[in-house]
């Protein structure tokens, strides 16, 4: 549902009665006690069991705050069937998932998509996580995934969050709220999934939770672990495998809190999660669903760690907030390059790629060694074992006495070091394995080390005028230091490559971003607002090999958000809230080509400028009891408002081109029926349907690796039995219930060959989820 600019999907049993009770509940939403501050039962209570989320770092109501935000209980989420963060597009409009598997996503927010450092920040309770820069300095395309079991709320916060959440949210902001240890309570929870996909391999996961009180009021430990076996489904017909990614998953994390005085709360956190799975990947060429010819190996294998410590302290009318984050993330993606080769192993290939001279000839033991290298490499994944370490810092002092002025200030550090080392390994041409990781295996290396500091104060400060009209104003200051580096350990012919020895360039910028919002609350029931918000992320240095110092470097791109938001309930139960936007995006950050008749680099760049337009709405209606319907519409209109031609380089996009992966419609909807069946059983029954519009992989049209991403929808049902309050739940479950062929991306580049790599959602699916709680 939807409330104060928040979609909020309801809860099961005897909290979603009492909360109906109260003429001043919000419609199925269970308390979410702010982060900042965290609240007792009693306080909960006080404010009519409404939800309360720390989107603007400190605890608001959701009707008092003037934002547009998605935000999903863990009650709803766990009965929805949700596991991951992904899913939560069909609860929130203008949010897209540019899904390549585990570990490969690219996180899409009001359409600001882009080349080089995420547009989304995505945050495990107060822990950024950031994916790996790569060859191509495309951290924003590997956004790590921490599975989504024992959850308080998630919370996606749309348009620029520039001022309080620093670089890398100008499309908006993701979290991920988990539930916090309980100094009172001894209780556990387990859930089983059993799955199974047409055509393809059974699927399983398992979760738990205890939560061990060790000093009554003082000391609690919350642990969770999971384990999921993916069900496979992908057949590569080339060598005549079935259901090549069915890897797995497990993970886990560890919470301890300690509240030693009513006003001190220390939080710390240790989370895990490993992923091992071949990838998801097709080919759209070779006719047939989920299949894929590809001649050697593709996957990700990818650990993720998260140690964090949060300390809280309440002064009274200011609250204290100080966190600690150290992310660990080491990963090796593997992909198969065969198709690179193919047609090169000949005399001509010879010339051109070894010779670098069409006209000029061979010798025969010249063309007998190019065959060689050919021939065996036309069997071949790239292999690239990368990491990112990650330390940030935040403390931030915030108003807590509620009264008309209310204000947050702050300051923020990171130190995050990543490197990639990128590798051609030739595989068994009767299995598509990769042979070892051996020096004589090698048939290119070249690593890349990225070293990114970040430095920042901000200050965001409201005031309300008559009891109605609140105006807020917010600024941060930034300074990042930008160092890559790189070596070519062992050069390749094919990728014009030779060995160099180690190279270093820096990058260093500062600046401000701003944010103006006015709100005015005709009731409680009726809100209008206004907002001009900022948008930024840092740049970076180009490692290209032979690229002149002077184009190395590129430039932090930013944005300006303006939107009109309406936030109202008019009638009894239902809530229905819209929000209009336009988003200028200038000094983009683009890959591009050098310009010229020299020699042409491909690197990032500034160049160009996007107008993105749009328009979100949600709708929530509980017609009857125990019957809620929801709804939400983005309307996305994202296009280049300039040429990407500067006197320096040359992209491919022109003034009116569509920004890739962003298709103009999103809808989604659900109907949901709880109903007594007896005393102590009740039932559900639940169908949800999502349409996602058409889209394109890249800018140009006369892109020859450009690819249209068909519209799609999908439709899921649940039917289940369940106890009133909550204590257990049997629930049978259909995804994709027309099987239909859901392509979420497309590409394709030289190296497959031109073919066309498609991820997409399973095929239908059919399974069981049984849930327990121990009290």
């Amino acid at each position: 549902m939807s409330i104060g600019g928040i979609s909020v999907r309801g809860v099961a049993g005897a909290t979603r009665v009492s909360l109906l009770a109260s003429a001043m509940a919000v419609v199925g939403v269970v308390p979410a006690h702010a982060q900042d501050a965290p609240q007792s039962e009693e306080t909960a209570q006080a404010t009519g069991g409404e939800i309360v989320v720390t989107a603007l770092k400190r605890g608001t109501r959701l009707q008092d705050t003037p934002l547009a935000i998605s935000a999903v209980t863990g009650d709803a989420l766990e009965r929805a069937g949700t596991t991951s963060f992904t899913e939560l597009t069909s609860d929130t409009p203008s949010l897209r998932i540019v899904d390549n598997g585990p570990g490969n996503r690219r996180v899409i927010l009001r359409g600001v998509v882009g080349s080089g450092e995420p547009t989304v920040g995505v945050y495990y309770d107060e822990s950024p996580v950031s994916g790996s820069v790569g060859t191509t300095s495309d951290a924003a395309g590997s956004t790590p995934d921490f599975r989504v079991f024992d959850v308080e709320r998630a919370e996606v916060l749309r348009g620029p969050q520039g001022t309080l959440y620093g670089s890398g949210s100008m499309g908006g902001t993701v979290r991920i709220i988990y539930e916090k240890p309980k100094t009172d309570e001894l209780e556990g929870a387990g859930s089983v999934n059993l799955s199974a996909v047409k055509g393809g391999s059974p699927g399983a996961s398992v979760d738990a939770m205890v939560n061990l009180p060790i000093a009554t009021d003082k000391l609690a430990l919350r642990v969770v672990g999971s384990y999921q076996q993916f069900a496979g489904y992908i057949d590569n017909s080339f060598y005549g495998t079935k259901n090549i990614n069915d890897g797995y998953s497990y993970g886990g994390r560890a919470l301890l809190r300690f509240t030693p005085t009513e006003d001190l709360t220390i939080d710390l956190g240790a989370y895990y999660t490993k992923v091992a799975t071949d990838s998801s990947r097709w080919f759209f060429e070779t006719g047939r669903r989920h299949t894929t010819n590809a001649r050697a190996e593709s996957g990700n294998y990818d650990k993720n760690r998260i140690y964090s410590g949060t300390l809280r302290y309440d002064f009274g009318p200011v609250a204290l907030t100080a966190v600690s984050t150290y992310f660990d993330r080491d990963r090796i993606v593997v992909g198969d390059v065969s198709d690179t080769f193919n047609g090169r192993a000949t005399s001509a290939g010879c010339s051109r790629y070894l010779l670098r001279n069409t006209a000029a000839t061979c010798t025969a033991d010249q063309l007998a060694s190019y065959l060689t290298l050919t021939n065996t490499i036309l069997y071949s994944s790239l292999y690239q074992p990368q990491s990112v370490k990650n330390w940030s810092n935040e403390i931030r002092f915030s108003s807590t006495d509620g009264g008309p002025f209310n204000w947050t200030v702050g300051g923020y550090m990171e130190d995050r070091k990543s490197s990639v080392r990128s590798t051609l390994l030739a595989a068994n041409p009767q299995s598509g394995e990769l042979l070892p990781f051996v020096d004589e295996n090698i048939y290119y290396d070249r690593t890349i080390r990225d070293h990114l500091k970040q430095k920042a104060l901000f200050a965001e400060l409201s005031y309300e005028f008559f009891e109605k009209l609140t105006a807020t104003v917010g600024t941060r200051w930034y300074e990042y230091d930008k160092t890559v580096g790189g070596v070519v350990e062992k050069g390749q012919i094919h990728y014009a490559s030779v060995p160099t020895s180690y190279t270093e360039a820096r990058s260093k910028e500062n600046g401000f971003v701003f944010k103006f919002n006015l709100a005015y609350e005709f009731s409680r029931d009726f809100m209008i607002y206004a907002q001009a918000a900022e948008g930024f992320r840092p740049g970076g240095v180009n490692q290209v090999i032979g690229l002149p110092a002077a184009m190395a470097g590129y430039s932090a791109d930013s944005l300006w958000n303006y939107e009109i938001g309406m936030k109202s309930q008019p009638v009894r139960g239902v809530y229905f809230n819209l929000t209009g936007y336009q988003i200028d995006w200038t000094n983009m950050q683009v890959s591009a080509r050098t310009s010229g008749t020299g020699s042409v680099f491909g690197l990032i760049s500034n160049v160009g400028a996007a107008r993105i337009k749009g328009v979100e709405a949600e709708l929530n209606a509980t017609p009857l009891p125990g019957l809620s319907l929801i709804a939400n519409v983005g309307y996305t209109d994202a296009k280049l408002s300039e040429d990407q031609v500067s006197t320096i380089v040359v992209a491919a996009g022109r003034k009116g081109d569509r920004l890739p992966f962003v298709p103009k419609w999103n809808l989604s909807a659900s109907a949901e029926y709880m109903w007594p069946l007896s005393d102590s059983l009740e039932a559900l029954a639940r169908i949800d349907g999502s349409y996602v519009g058409s889209s394109y992989s890249t800018l140009a049209a006369t892109d020859a690796f450009r690819r249209k991403v068909d519209s799609y929808g999908l439709v899921n049902a649940r039917f289940g039995v369940q106890a009133p309050d909550g204590n257990w739940s049997a629930h049978l479950y259909v995804n994709n219930i027309f099987d239909a062929l859901a392509i979420t991306t497309k590409s394709s580049s030289s190296n497959n060959g031109g073919l066309t790599i498609t991820h997409g959602a399973p095929p239908r699916t059919i399974g069981i989820n049984l849930t327990k709680r121990f009290r």
